[in-house]
């Protein structure tokens, strides 16, 4: 794995430690998020990028690449040092600290239960207010999230709050319940 394009998905565990790390979002300059994953590998960071397929049409070609699912932000578990050493790489704008460790990891787990799930899944508008929802049977058993209805489909919208960000994928009516 020496090309910037075969980065791996998750390096390490999305899991909150014992020692002196803490999860991180990080804001990385703008098409630096790959990079900055080849750094952790490199200094035995844990880091989640969740990628997305996409797809490009050229005149006599058709090529397929792994693009940053949040365009700009990579997730790291580290220390204060491995923080400054990824910060003299010169690829990161800023490190956000989550308030809550455990809701961030719940957020991020998520998504990475949705990715490995092989569901499509659609960029979403991050939503502050809406009906919040736990599905109780399918592939999304056990997963939160507000419900969206739209053209006649239901989108399970799974939030990560820290970074205002949200993505969607479809789900059944009568899969869900309503909480409070």
């Amino acid at each position: 794995m020496n090309n910037i394009a075969d980065i791996e998905e998750l390096h390490g565990s999305l899991e909150i430690s014992d020692d002196d790390t803490k999860w991180y979002a990080v804001y990385t300059k703008s098409r630096h998020e790959k990079k900055v994953a080849r750094k952790c590998i490199n200094n035995d960071i844990s880091y989640y990028l969740p990628l997305q397929e996409s797809v490009r049409h050229y005149k006599n070609r058709v090529v397929t690449f792994m693009k940053p699912l949040f365009s700009g932000y990579i997730f790291c578990r580290c220390n204060e040092d491995k923080k400054r050493e990824l910060y003299q790489t010169g690829h990161i704008c800023k490190f956000i600290e989550p308030l809550d460790q455990a809701q961030f990891l719940n957020d991020l787990q998520q998504i990475r239960g949705v990715r490995e799930k092989g569901f499509k899944l659609f960029l979403h508008s991050y939503l502050k207010r809406g009906r919040r929802v736990k599905v109780i049977r399918g592939p999304f058993k056990n997963f939160q999230g507000i419900i969206s209805h739209r053209k006649g489909k239901y989108k399970l919208v799974l939030n990560i709050n820290l970074i205002r960000q949200a993505i969607a994928v479809e789900v059944d009516i009568n899969d869900v319940d309503f909480v409070e």
